[in-house]
């Protein structure tokens, strides 16, 4: 059965040693840029940040130069790991031309999440000090202790393969990351095509059935999330940085921006849990997405509108259903959508619709969305604009189904950031 990751969140108390754990790590990551252009500069490459070499035994030269007085030594292999992995994901980006100018992995850095390996790892559970977590550091210091609240499930701490201590807004928290494996596999040989979209984030067509999936609380969200970062962005411009009615504001304005983000992430997996969940009773097999890599290049439709497409989340919808697809066992591919929301799944004519609604001059209507997620099945399927197996297909659908979530109003409260400033 194939393996899975699996990250838990735990919000933590603040320690001291928490900044200088993470300022440690960001001195390795430094090191790291260092020793790479040494290695460069040895190996007569003078330009080490441009056209270089990396590889095995790139990381075992670095790995042995490697060193600070703080962190652990699994803590220290963790950076250089990710320093690496991140000259590669830069190596596919400027070989694909995804992404115009990548910008390379070399710039310094003062805090950097730390990770935790399973030998520097510890959990005590005890009767009068309760649940806890110990991790190690470099030898002479003594270990991070931190309280675990006492729902912790103590079950899961042997299947624990790393812990990341991380800052967010203000917030430490400890990310468990778990290793587990799959119980189910899907059998089915059926095919459903999605339509990522910003107003409609899901979109999703199997042959008959077309479900759209609102997306208009999120974007409710983000236009909340503007208008509180707006707010609270006016009020501390008029204060003097750094000062104690600067810093309140501040941490008032990460409070309120974490919220709202959470909001928005707890909609995500509710509408990407719910379709993975009727693609796995449904018994489909594949789940096909349209590839948007590198769409916010060329879209300029003015500010307002280009500010919604660039908050549009269609990397973390694309993230949530392929790690939930294949948690059940259910393949995902991507596809290049070009054309496929223009394309008459009847005729095969192109045309650029003007509004929700797809209106060809065959006399075919359908919704826009759902003609996308039609015609990416199609394409994946091998008969994208052929009118004959298309004719056969349009008979079959039945009109688009819409999901929205039941969520409370939300209010904007403007009004606290008058009050506070």
């Amino acid at each position: 059965m194939p393996n899975f990751y699996r990250t838990q969140t735990l919000k933590i108390e603040a320690q001291p040693i928490f900044s200088e754990v993470n300022a440690a790590s960001a001195d390795v990551w430094n090191a790291c840029c260092y020793q790479m252009a040494m290695f460069q500069w040895h190996r007569g490459y003078p330009h080490a940040h441009r056209d270089f070499y990396f590889g095995k035994d790139c990381e075992g030269w670095m790995d042995k130069r490697l060193s600070h007085p703080l962190l652990h030594s699994q803590s220290r292999q963790a950076v250089r790991e990710r320093y690496f992995k991140s000259w590669k994901s830069y190596a596919v980006l400027k070989k694909s031309g995804s992404v115009e100018n990548p910008n390379p992995p070399n710039n310094r850095k003062n805090y950097m999440t730390t990770r935790f390996k399973k030998s520097a790892i510890r959990f005590v559970e005890g009767a009068l000090l309760g649940k806890r977590v110990k991790l190690s550091l470099a030898q002479g210091h003594p270990k991070i202790d931190i309280p675990l609240p006492s729902n912790f499930d103590m079950s899961k701490a042997e299947h624990i393969a790393t812990i990341d201590l991380c800052y967010h807004y203000g917030q430490w928290t400890l990310h468990f990351s778990y290793k587990y494996e799959t119980e189910t596999t899907a059998t089915g040989g059926e095919v459903v095509g999605v339509d990522i979209g910003e107003i409609h984030p899901i979109v999703s067509h199997d042959g008959q059935d077309t479900h759209i999936y609102n997306g208009r609380y999120m974007r409710s969200l983000y236009r909340h999330r503007n208008k509180v970062l707006a707010g609270f962005s006016q009020a501390i411009s008029r204060c003097k940085r750094h000062s104690k009615r600067w810093w309140r504001l501040t941490r008032r304005k990460w409070k309120r921006i974490r919220k709202i983000d959470n909001q928005i992430k707890d909609a995500l997996h509710k509408h990407t849990t719910k379709f993975v969940k009727y693609c796995h009773t449904k018994g489909i097999g594949t789940i096909v997405l349209g590839g948007l890599t590198g769409i916010r290049k060329s879209i300029d439709y003015g500010k307002r509108a280009n500010q919604k497409l660039h908050q549009w989340a269609f990397g973390k919808i694309t993230e949530l259903i392929t790690y939930k697809a294949k948690a059940l066992g259910i393949k995902v591919k991507m596809i290049d959508e070009s054309y496929t929301s223009q394309t008459c799944p009847k005729c095969g004519n192109r045309k650029k619709p003007n509004n929700r609604n797809y209106i060809c001059k065959c006399g075919f209507k359908y919704h826009r969305d759902g003609v996308g997620a039609i015609n990416i099945r199609a394409k994946y399927l091998g008969h994208f604009g052929v009118p004959v197996v298309a004719e056969k297909v349009s008979d079959r659908m039945t009109p688009p189904l819409g999901f929205r979530l039941i969520v409370p109003k939300v209010q904007v409260a403007l009004s606290q950031i008058k009050e506070c400033a």
